[in-house]
């Protein structure tokens, strides 16, 4: 559908494309990380694994709300899937627990929605420490439920808090959430709710067409100024 040369696309679609980028740049990125520090680059300083689960499941939370978590869990079931498959039966019956653990465990990520609906997305991208802090509550909020699903599989209260908290892949995983999110914030609209940003864009585009082309103000003509024009016409030169 068309209207003046350009394409219009239905708010739907529109949620459903930008959802559907952001899960692509989540499993490429993930995939070509699992496989750089398991094939490519395998050494015993590089074992460890890197996602951008955090920043991505936090970012998409501030532009579709609730969807954010979805990317969590997907992220979570895909490692599992990525680990069990190149590990030639190694898990056998633990592989359910391993999927429960990053799969149920990602899905508190959702806790941190909390922030956005109390405080205000505005407040988060508009203040860079607001920023960092709604990166660590999402990055400790999904590593409190992995901690919490281990242990009730019998994991060791200890065992299971240090390598979730103080993991390598763990605090790498953080300090870069909280990069990207930083850099997120500097890029008009993409930490914005998008039903905002839309209709933000639509005034900013009915006020530039009021925009006179020499000026930034509006130009008005009282109607009895308008009238006095019109009466003249040809005379004035």
């Amino acid at each position: 559908m068309s209207k003046n040369g350009s394409r219009i696309i239905s708010f739907g679609r529109y949620r459903a494309t930008d959802l559907i980028i952001f899960a692509v740049i989540l499993a490429v990125f993930d995939i070509i990380s699992f496989f750089a520090v398991t094939e490519w680059f395998a050494s015993d300083l590089t074992n460890f694994f890197f996602s951008i689960a955090v920043p991505i499941s936090l970012l998409v939370m501030i532009r579709w709300n609730w969807y954010g978590l979805l990317y969590a869990v997907f992220d979570g079931v895909l490692y599992c899937a990525l680990v069990i498959l190149s590990s030639d039966g190694a898990y056998g019956a633990a592989a359910l627990q391993y999927f429960l653990t990053y799969g149920i465990g990602n899905a508190f990520i959702g806790l941190a929605f909390l922030m956005v609906r109390f405080m205000g997305y505005k407040r988060i991208a508009g203040n860079a420490g607001f920023s960092v802090l709604y990166a660590l509550c999402g990055w400790a909020a999904l590593e409190l439920g992995r901690t919490i699903v281990s242990l009730c599989f019998g994991t060791p209260a200890g065992s299971a808090f240090a390598g979730f908290f103080f993991g390598p892949s763990e605090l790498l995983s953080l300090a870069m959430s909280a990069v990207i999110l930083l850099i997120m914030r500097k890029l008009d609209g993409m930490l914005e709710n998008q039903r905002d940003y839309l209709v933000r864009l639509d005034k900013e585009k009915k006020e530039r067409m009021r925009r006179d082309t020499f000026g930034d103000e509006p130009v008005e003509i009282d109607q009895e100024a308008l009238r006095s024009l019109n009466k003249k016409g040809g005379d004035m030169f």
